[in-house]
């Protein structure tokens, strides 16, 4: 007896020579549908034959792991480095000093990007305040003590930023996949390497993100369609290796 012990490491091998990998799946389909039409007649309309016209093959895949590469390849795009600009989020901050009044951000806001409002919700007027660098100076309207909220600022982001543009006119294309598990006996002593080749796999482009106010992990999914290649029929390969 043979049983199917562990999920799938996924391998894909772009065309242009980049690899993506994940060994850290939690669950990895593969769906095998053949397209049929029933042929009928006679007395009861009694089934006569079914005619088979084609096989679509679908992968689903879901990875414990964040893998910002494959969002990247979901989205039909390649990681761009290089700074660029990003948002402050809203956060409190309590004003401090005698003579000098300020508060100290995380960052330096760019130009006429800093929105600042008093606890009881009045905006402080750019007017108010001086600027320079990360430290915010109030010269009127905020004393020592008082807490401000800083909403939001523009800031630069450093050269190592990474950033992957949405753009509704490109979809993700072909990768060569390759999945692996195990087979194994019911000693659970391991027989076989168990490999699923496929030429061409495009991302479905579909996925979700998905947080939750509890601190968890959450999980990421990967879908590909199975296409067939232009010069023949053959989409594909199941390979059983022998372990020794």
């Amino acid at each position: 007896m043979a049983l199917i012990a562990d999920v799938f490491i996924a391998l894909l091998v772009d065309p242009s020579g980049q690899t993506f990998a994940s060994t850290t799946l939690q669950s990895g389909d593969i769906d095998f549908n053949v397209k049929e039409n029933e042929v009928r007649g006679g007395r009861g309309n009694a089934l006569q034959g079914v005619l088979h016209s084609d096989r679509d093959i679908s992968v689903k895949m879901t990875d414990s792991l964040f893998r910002y590469d494959w969002m990247a390849r979901q989205l039909g795009q390649t990681i761009v480095t290089g700074a660029g600009k990003a948002y402050a989020m809203p956060e409190w901050y309590t004003a401090s000093g005698t003579t000098t009044i300020k508060i100290s951000l995380p960052e330096a806001p760019i130009a006429d990007t800093l929105v600042i409002y008093k606890a009881d919700g009045t905006l402080v007027s750019k007017a108010n305040y001086t600027l320079s660098n990360k430290d915010v100076t109030f010269t009127t309207g905020v004393t020592a003590g008082e807490k401000v909220d800083v909403r939001t600022y523009q800031y630069a982001t450093s050269a190592k930023t990474e950033t992957i543009n949405i753009d509704n006119s490109v979809f993700a294309k072909g990768t060569k996949l390759i999945l692996e598990t195990l087979e194994i006996d019911n000693d659970e002593t391991p027989l076989y390497k168990i490999q699923y080749i496929f030429e061409s796999a495009v991302p479905t482009g579909n996925f979700s993100v998905k947080t939750a106010s509890e601190r968890n992990g959450q999980a990421q999914q990967f879908d590909l369609k199975v296409l067939k290649p232009k010069d023949g029929n053959v989409i594909g390969q199941i390979v059983r290796i022998p372990l020794t």
